[in-house]
């Protein structure tokens, strides 16, 4: 159960199926970086970080990678 909400173990085995059959790719961060674009750090990690805190869950990776994202992103406007 995460967040009040439970995922049935069938529903989490069909989406890593799901996710093996896509074999190889890129994160759309790791492309936008790529690309020089701007890297979207709101929609993809900011919100569900401020989701996160809000239900009073820990998520201390996502907020490592948050200020990661946007400390990088900064460095690459300069």
């Amino acid at each position: 159960m995460m967040a009040g909400h439970h995922l049935p173990t069938a529903v989490a085995l069909e989406l890593m199926k799901n996710t093996e059959k896509m074999g190889d790719y890129q994160p759309s961060t790791l492309i936008d970086y790529r690309a020089g674009r701007p890297l979207e750090i709101e929609p993809i990690w900011g919100e569900p970080l401020r989701a996160a805190k809000a239900a009073k869950m820990h998520a201390p990776h996502l907020a490592k990678l948050y200020r990661e994202l946007g400390a990088l992103e900064q460095a690459e406007r300069k």
